[in-house]
């Protein structure tokens, strides 16, 4: 419900300086002086509709971003003082003086250079909350992001029935959490037969290496587990069998059980911890009637998961076809050359028993 009514005010808010703004400019250049009075006298009718409306956009997304540290987070909790302040110094105060001066029929340059403060702000504004509006969609999966773009240029391409390119990593961690030496461009292997794993030694090209996507893989289907407070979303496809869930909340999370998801036995933040711990991207959250949204629990890079895949943070990766639910700025890509879902690891590597040390 939160989410909902986070969208509503800050849409409301939006189109509502975007009709001030609109309606000053076709008046001024179309119009007649005593239509200019009534424009602004609409314009302060107005602002009882658009100051609760930015009161409750922002009182909402503080609440909804307090724990957040992610950059799409941050970004806008950077940019709603600037909206807020903008509004209650800049905005509000000119409406009242060109409303008054408007309905006194004088046009003076006083009035003009105030007009143009005021056109200048709600064009500022509308550029923020616009880029809000955009992160929002970005946060909650509405609208494609690779989180990778807001905070380095790392990114990693995926070679047909070949390895996988990284550049401009930041950081390579080990299954032990040690940190692996780092070049400009990288070729890591995802055959699972290389013997200089994690780098690859082109033995996929000696093994016949496919990496095409398998027929039989598991459906791609987002299924939504709602409680009275929370709904956890899940996407068997993309899921690399971690664990985390079950280990970290077991009573919510049980596979012993049908469902296997309950929500309503453990708190929310609990659940949201727990998300945020999952490194496939297959679970999500959601307010009840709201939109799924994942949490970041890493820094950006690479950390390889000792006999299994390799889990990403904030990473922009190519040459993948995203499944459904699922975020780009955080993923698992195989590393044992089995997995029916390729790029992405969906646990094969427990099924066939693959380690590190398997050649």
């Amino acid at each position: 419900m939160k989410t909902r009514i986070h969208a509503a005010a800050g849409s409301l808010g939006f189109l509502t300086i975007l009709i001030f703004w609109t309606s000053t400019v076709v008046s001024e250049v179309f119009m007649t002086g005593s239509d200019v009075a009534a424009v602004k006298s609409a314009i302060l009718l107005g602002m009882f509709v658009l100051i609760p409306a930015m009161i409750i956009a922002g009182g909402s997304g503080m609440a909804m971003g307090a724990t957040r540290t992610d950059p799409l987070a941050m970004a806008k909790k950077r940019r709603m003082p600037v909206i807020a302040g903008n509004g209650l110094l800049i905005l509000v105060p000119c409406a009242f003086f060109l409303e008054g001066r408007a309905s006194a029929g004088q046009f003076d340059t006083v009035f003009y250079a105030v007009q143009a403060v005021e056109l200048f702000a709600g064009a500022l504004n509308l550029t923020l909350m616009g880029l809000n509006i955009r992160d929002g969609m970005r946060m909650t999966g509405r609208l494609s992001y690779n989180q990778s773009k807001s905070t380095s240029t790392a990114s990693i391409s995926v070679i047909p029935n070949g390895a996988l390119v990284a550049k401009g990593i930041s950081r390579l961690s080990g299954p032990d959490g040690e940190i692996l030496p780092l070049e400009k461009s990288m070729v890591l292997c995802r055959c699972g037969a290389s013997k200089s794993k994690p780098f690859c030694d082109y033995t996929h090209t000696e093994i016949g290496f496919n990496s095409d996507v398998s027929d039989d893989r598991t459906p791609d289907r987002l299924i939504a587990y709602e409680g009275k407070d929370i709904t956890i979303h899940y996407n068997r496809l993309v899921c690399s069998h971690a664990g985390e869930c079950g280990h970290r909340l077991k009573p919510v999370f049980d596979s012993n059980r049908k469902p296997w998801i309950d929500p309503d036995q453990g708190s929310t933040d609990a659940i949201r911890d727990v998300v945020a711990a999952c490194p496939s991207g297959a679970l999500s959250w959601s307010a009840p009637g709201g939109l799924p949204q994942h949490g970041c629990s890493d820094l950006p890079g690479i950390t390889i998961e000792r006999n299994g895949p390799y889990r990403v943070n904030e990473i922009e990766l190519s040459n993948a076809i995203w499944a459904e639910g699922t975020s780009p700025g955080k993923y698992v890509l195989c590393r044992c050359g089995a997995s029916r879902n390729k790029p992405f690891c969906d646990g094969s590597h427990a099924d066939i028993g693959w380690t590190d040390a398997t050649n």
